[in-house]
């Protein structure tokens, strides 16, 4: 491209509709289990840097439950010049027809997703209603590229290419604007560990460091935010009057020097957020570093159990052990902060023993919420490498799920449908404990959180019930 536009754009952050609660977010598409609904991270971190020079609006028609017809009159009205959508792999049939149907008017339209990640070329090919798929959304260039500058866009690919996928960068600081945070303040978002109904996500790093084979955060590289830069957000987000927040980062202190100075100057500006993040065990294992977390407001603490097994964990890079496990909880158990256990049935080594042994395990962990997800081959990752390598999956398999509503890989010892089964089993042994339910009554401190265990009850039930209604095998 050559010459330089100089006109003020119109750009459109669009979240599509679906027939279904999607979730959208950082490169991980999923059904939402309990009718939670997040801010799209891949938009909101664009529409700060967007809007230094270029006019943004933002349309999520998941939070705002527009159906196709309402959101296409909304898109007309505005009459954007250029669209950046998310995909997801959960509902890339629904979006691919959704978004060819904006095609037109001389508008361009840009996608970012776990769909455009393994191979964003040959995805623009497939799909020829897109312009650009953009692989990181951090990235400076977006502006060059949107403006039509012949600079060079390492961040946004095009048909005739641009940055391979796998040259990322690794441990490399970068700075964000401050994203349009206006754009997001709604209520219809939904978070279950908030503690008030209105927060906000705030992003300190992007990508991880650390090497979990079936995560595909490990394969975008690791980059990170100077403190002073995250805190010029945090004070715009005060000063809207915002009192909770979520702090999407994959690893939060995985520098942990950097995580120890941004604690410390939240409590010493006394912004008085309380907050969520999601961290490691080994991390979290580390007493001073809690201290730290509980005094710059951190309620809630959410990290990977993953498995029982020993050898599941060491294989799948997980590089965390169950010693460390159980003194992060003890430790955060002893500071008040809540805390938050994912675990993965179904990975290639699962058998029936290691699947029940991880629902005793969550069970015996006790934390004060589990969340139970099947393993997904994601794009680009070495799990999906070894599924297919194994038979596990054929190639073709590019829809899935991981909150358990479309299971599209098997282990070596146990078939989809069992596994859907053991999945609904652990659901109903650890949330349907009386113990356990009285413990969650008794912890609620705000008529927000009272408010969000009922909805979250409720789709408790109606999952549990979606997913057959009967008592797991056994």
């Amino acid at each position: 491209m050559t010459g330089c536009r100089a006109a003020r754009l119109r750009v459109l952050l669009l979240n599509p509709p679906g027939e279904r609660l999607y979730v959208r977010d950082y490169y991980c598409s999923k059904v939402a289990k309990s009718g939670y609904v997040v801010h799209p991270v891949d938009l909101l971190v664009l529409s700060g840097r967007i809007a230094e020079r270029h006019e943004v609006r933002l349309i999520d028609a998941v939070a705002e439950q527009l159906d196709h017809s309402a959101c296409r009159a909304r898109v007309g009205a505005f009459s954007p010049d250029v669209i950046i959508a998310v995909s997801g792999a959960v509902s890339r049939d629904e979006d691919r027809l959704f978004l060819s149907s904006l095609r037109g008017q001389g508008r361009r339209i840009l996608v970012s997703g776990d769909v455009v990640l393994d191979d964003p070329v040959q995805w623009l090919r497939e799909n020829d209603f897109a312009d650009a798929a953009v692989i990181d959304f951090t990235g400076e260039d977006i502006l060059s590229y949107l403006e039509e500058r012949d600079d060079l866009h390492p961040s946004v690919v095009t048909r005739q290419g641009g940055a391979p996928a796998g040259q990322r960068p690794v441990n490399r600081e970068f700075t964000l604007p401050v994203p349009r945070h206006e754009l997001f303040l709604s209520r219809r978002y939904r978070f279950p560990f908030s503690r008030h109904r209105l927060f906000a996500t705030v992003l300190t790093d992007y990508g991880c460091p650390f090497s979990c084979s079936f995560c595909v955060m490990s394969t975008i590289g690791y980059q990170y935010r100077p403190v002073e830069n995250v805190l010029a957000e945090l004070r715009h987000l005060r000063g809207l009057g915002v009192r909770e927040l979520y702090f999407s980062d994959q690893t939060f202190g995985a520098i942990r020097q950097r995580a120890l100075d941004l604690c410390g100057r939240m409590r010493d500006e006394e912004f008085g957020f309380g907050w969520t993040c999601f961290s490691r065990a080994d991390i979290l294992s580390d007493a001073r570093f809690l201290d730290a977390l509980r005094a710059a407001g951190c309620h809630t603490a959410m990290l990977g159990v993953e498995s029982a097994s020993p050898s599941v964990l060491a294989t799948y890079g997980k590089g965390c052990t169950h010693d460390q496990i159980r003194r992060a909880l003890s430790l955060c158990r002893e500071r008040g902060i809540r805390t938050v256990a994912t675990f993965i049935l179904g990975l290639p080594e699962e058998t029936e023993d290691t699947a029940r042994a991880t629902i005793e395990l969550a069970k015996t962990l006790d934390c004060d919420y589990a969340s139970f997800n099947v393993a997904v081959p994601r794009m680009g990752t070495p799990l999906r490498r070894e599924a297919i390598r194994t038979g596990l999956i054929a190639p073709e398999v590019t829809t899935m799920d991981q909150s358990g509503s479309n299971i599209v890989m098997p282990s070596k010892f146990l078939a989809i449908e069992r596994l859907a089964s053991l999945r609904v089993r652990a659901i109903r042994e650890y949330y349907l404990r009386p113990r356990y339910l009285w413990r969650r009554l008794k912890s609620v401190t705000t008529f927000s959180e009272l408010r969000e265990h009922l909805a979250e009850g409720w789709e408790l039930i109606r999952s549990l019930r979606d997913a057959g209604g009967r008592r797991p095998e056994r």
